[in-house]
């Protein structure tokens, strides 16, 4: 049976940061189990530009930039009004503005905070209409940050915007429950790919050093743990925050 007749009328995941890294990684996985995708980014990469040219119906990219908040709501309807329904979102875009608290730049905090923080609750509330409009019970997930939960030298800032989104998430979930929504967050620790090249040989030895397993993230883990969030096999877990790090304990 084709993948896309399993998935019972291809349903539609909505992605965001798929230009490289994690996003890219996801886009590339629904799209191979018979999902269409509906991808934002702020740039189009070499390795975007081979997977629209793969998939040309059933991926659908548009260029956003997730700091112009203030029109954030507006493109956002034009972009879903574009596929209808959606199924899943995964809140995966993020920038790391890495700095000592007695160093901040306003402006790179701002920044990230808009990208980090303010950007995914806009887009989840356009997300949870369109959710509500169809009788949809769909799926959120949000990509978080050990740094939410474990303290690293200059690390504060992003550690700040992940767990403001932790707890948007909970209480998304609470929300909204009765409608069938469900909302988690997978928290990651340093992954092989995507973040790991702004961060140095020390920082990376040193999460190396504390996790358990003495090692990295490997993408493939954190697809598989996104991928069981947004299944049906996970239907009833919703509110958690779900650690795939390793082991930083």
């Amino acid at each position: 049976m084709p993948k896309q007749l399993k998935n019972k009328m291809m349903k539609t995941v909505f992605i965001t940061g798929i230009s490289r890294g994690l996003g890219l990684k996801l886009t590339e996985y629904y799209l191979s189990e018979g999902y269409r995708v509906l991808g934002v980014s702020r740039t189009k990469t070499i390795e975007l530009e081979s997977l629209l040219g793969k998939y040309p119906s059933m991926l659908l990219w548009h260029q956003l930039d997730l700091s112009e908040v203030d029109v954030l709501e507006e493109r956002l309807a034009k972009i879903l009004a574009l596929v209808e329904k959606i199924d899943i979102f995964i809140d995966n875009a993020a920038i790391l503005y890495k700095d000592l608290v007695h160093r901040i730049k306003e402006p790179e905090l701002a920044k990230m905070f808009a990208i980090n923080t303010i950007a995914p609750i806009v887009v989840t509330k356009v997300v949870i209409n369109n959710f509500l409009s169809h009788k949809t019970k769909g799926v959120i997930v949000h990509i978080s940050s050990i740094c939410a939960h474990r303290s690293f030298n200059g690390l504060s800032m992003i550690g700040a915007t992940k767990a403001a989104m932790e707890t948007f998430s909970k209480d998304t979930a609470y929300e909204y429950g009765r409608f069938g929504i469900r909302s988690n967050t997978v928290v990651l620790g340093l992954l092989e790919i995507g973040m790991k090249s702004t961060v140095n040989d020390r920082l990376t030895e040193g999460l190396k050093s504390i996790a358990a397993q003495k090692r990295l993230i490997d993408a493939q883990s954190a697809v598989d743990a996104i991928a069981f969030l947004t299944s049906e096999k996970s239907n009833c877990i919703t509110g958690a925050n779900i650690h795939v790090n390793a082991g930083i304990l």
